[in-house]
């Protein structure tokens, strides 16, 4: 077990907001599998002591930091794949109060099953990751735009509205999030890349793309960090450039998303990630802002006008017919960085 607690520490910093977790499997007394969650997204720890195991996993013990995982999640469940293996015996250190019946499953497929072994020594590995399972889904927006509302010209052109201050600030700001979000549109005409440029931790990325048409030599398939694509459930087809490592492929129903983004909001809550980071373009801040899913607001505002009725303008949609109907801002405050505003302020 503690072999065990050395190789889940090799997660950390890439496994967020998934916990550090590490798996060894033992035969005759000897060591024949191991294996450690290496990032967002990546095959749970046992998965990848099981596969170094192969087929000599049969009758051996399995020894693990966190109680396996026995539901569908990003990943099918551990426990199915430890039955299926042949594992004689479990020992997991911590229990997992998100997981369920994973012990009763176990040992109903006659599989051993023994738990607390270091169990002080491994929950350090996991005390960020109980935090986070209480805590409920925060939704920020962040804008840049211009004195006139606009966050692209007509062309759709949009760099640099702000100033290299303003987008340091933004980079970080990145870092304290589980995942920063962007529609279609702009991923098309941006191709961002939506990392924390070494200011800190790289976020989950997460787009829309409702029919998987993304160019696949687009930035967010880079396999620099995991990315979340939302798209909609009808579709069966799924290109082969989605099915390698660090992509999420998200269903939902695209119908019921279009008219409440919290249908969104819950599918990346089911996939552990509850802080999101909204960056564009206008349909998805207008999406956002007019089902009542965004805590609070990041506005920059550049000293620059752009002008024209094309100018792309930061809500989308068809907005509200009455002024009594507006969303309201609510605690605002203004700050100075370089030669910008940036206005914070609360939705709920």
């Amino acid at each position: 077990m503690k072999l065990v607690i050395d190789l889940a520490k090799k997660g950390k910093g890439a496994v967020e907001p998934n916990p550090m977790v590490g798996c060894v499997i033992v035969k005759n007394n000897k060591v024949i599998g191991k294996g450690w969650h290496r990032y967002f997204g990546a095959n749970h720890a046992e998965i990848e002591a099981l596969n170094a195991a192969g087929s000599n996993a049969r009758g051996a013990d399995l020894y693990v930091t966190l109680e396996p995982c026995n539901s569908f999640g990003k990943r099918p469940p551990c426990t199915k794949a430890i039955v299926d293996a042949g594992i004689k015996r479990v020992f997991f250190a911590v229990k997992d109060p998100n997981v369920s019946n994973s012990r009763v499953y176990l040992e109903k497929n006659g599989v051993e099953v023994s738990s607390g072994l270091l169990n002080k020594q491994a929950k350090v590995l996991i005390k960020n990751y109980l935090k986070h399972l209480k805590i409920q889904p925060k939704i920020t927006i962040k804008v840049a735009m211009t004195l006139d509302g606009k966050i692209a010209t007509e062309k759709f052109d949009s760099k640099w509205i702000t100033s290299q201050k303003s987008r340091d600030f933004v980079h970080k700001l990145r870092s304290k999030y589980d995942a920063v979000f962007v529609g279609f549109n702009t991923a098309l005409k941006d191709n961002p890349r939506l990392t924390a440029h070494n200011k800190g931790k790289n976020p989950v990325r997460v787009v829309v793309d409702s029919k998987l048409k993304l160019p696949k030599s687009y930035h967010l398939f880079d396999g620099e960090t995991t990315t979340i694509i939302i798209y909609d459930e009808k579709i069966k087809t799924i290109p082969a450039y989605l099915k390698k490592e660090k992509i999420i492929l998200a269903p939902v129903n695209m119908r019921s998303a279009k008219k409440d983004f919290n249908v969104i909001v819950k599918k990346l809550n089911d996939l552990s990630v509850k802080t999101v980071l909204i960056e564009g373009g206008g349909e998805i801040i207008s999406s956002v802002l007019f089902s009542n899913a965004a805590d609070d607001i990041y506005l920059f505002t550049a000293p620059k006008i752009i002008g024209g009725k094309n100018a792309v303008s930061v809500v989308g949609g068809k907005g509200v017919a009455k002024i009594s109907g507006a969303v309201k801002v609510k605690n605002m405050a203004v700050k100075k960085i370089g030669g910008d505003l940036l206005i914070t302020g609360k939705l709920k």
